[in-house]
């Protein structure tokens, strides 16, 4: 084993924080340090190169959409490691009448593997492309993914240890495992199949250019358009509030100019400051229900309530006028 590779983190934080950002480039370098690890996890499970590489493809594709959340650099790749797993888990248990063995069909597993000079008669010999599929599934569950990863790394325990959050002495042990359940015939041969068929620069391609709009950002470039539209929406309805007290203004000034007493002048104007608070917390209501999901119904109901209370204070101010018209 190879214990002296010097170890690269798996995740830079400024890649981290600018895909958290809505960098795709960024994020197309994460999915380079990373993607070694998920599609071996996948393959660990599926013992099908293709369904990995689909199955990593859509882990990434969700992580896009989860990244904008996370808040450490750190907590990304245990996250991809879950979720690839339980993908992987998952799809099984939907084929689960189907027998868990290596697409004979895959060229890039069937491949790897070939070790005469016509890598075409290796692809058609099913008997071979069995026994691979037997090897696989002869390695222990908790050593499969160690065994695949290890070959991908270079061979350096240390650097699977570190994508893996284990210690260097519990992958050992794994490999070890494997090693005993494997004649060393077979342990070749998963070698070249997972190196040959690792993941690279156009897995990374392929995902990028999947990737969709982001629904949420956080952080960089996100917490500025966060920000951006915060300061709009606050505008926008600081303008509302504006126009609205501008005209419940207008409307108070206009009745008190009417008004033939000092008394219902003052009656007025508190009147008018109920009115103007009704109608201001009316605009907040509707900036409220429109950011806040609401229902229809709901939106209907507040409306009305808000409706009966306008027109019980425009009843209100009819009293005010008789009253101190009366002399009371």
């Amino acid at each position: 084993m190879n214990h002296t590779a010097a170890l690269m983190p798996p995740i830079a934080e400024a890649d981290f924080f600018a895909a958290r950002g809505g960098d795709r480039d960024a994020f197309a370098r994460l999915v380079l340090a990373t993607q070694k690890t998920v599609a071996s996890i996948a393959l660990a499970v599926t013992r099908d190169v293709q369904l990995s590489e689909d199955i990593a493809q859509d882990t990434y594709l969700k992580a896009w959409q989860k990244i904008g959340a996370m808040q450490h650099a750190d907590s990304l790749l245990p996250w991809l490691q879950q979720v690839t797993r339980q993908a992987a888990i998952d799809h099984l248990r939907r084929r689960r009448h189907q027998p868990l063995a290596l697409d004979v069909d895959d060229v890039r597993m069937a491949g790897a593997a070939a070790t005469d000079p016509q890598p075409d008669a290796w692809l058609h010999d099913s008997q071979r492309a069995q026994q691979l599929a037997r090897a696989l599934d002869a390695v222990p569950d908790d050593s499969r993914e160690v065994l695949l990863l290890f070959y991908r790394e270079g061979q350096s325990s240390q650097q699977v240890a570190a994508l893996l959050g284990l210690s260097d002495g519990a992958v050992r042990k794994r490999l070890q495992r494997a090693r005993d359940a494997l004649q060393s015939g077979l342990l070749a041969q998963v070698g070249e199949v997972a190196r040959h068929s690792a993941p690279g620069l156009a897995f990374a391609a392929l995902v990028v250019g999947a990737l969709g709009p982001r629904e949420a950002m956080a952080g960089g470039a996100g917490a500025a358009v966060g920000g951006k539209w915060a300061l709009g929406a606050i505008g926008s309805v600081l303008a509302a509030f504006a126009v609205v007290l501008a005209a419940v203004m207008i409307d108070v000034r206009l009745a008190m100019r009417r008004a033939r007493s000092a008394a219902e002048r003052r009656a007025l104007l508190h009147h008018g400051l109920v009115y103007a608070g009704v109608m201001a917390s009316f605009v907040g209501i509707l900036f409220w229900s429109k950011h806040g999901d609401w229902s229809q119904a709901r939106l209907l109901a507040v409306s009305g309530v808000y409706s009966l209370v306008i027109i019980a204070l425009g009843v209100g101010r009819a009293r005010i006028r008789r009253r101190h018209r009366a002399g009371r």
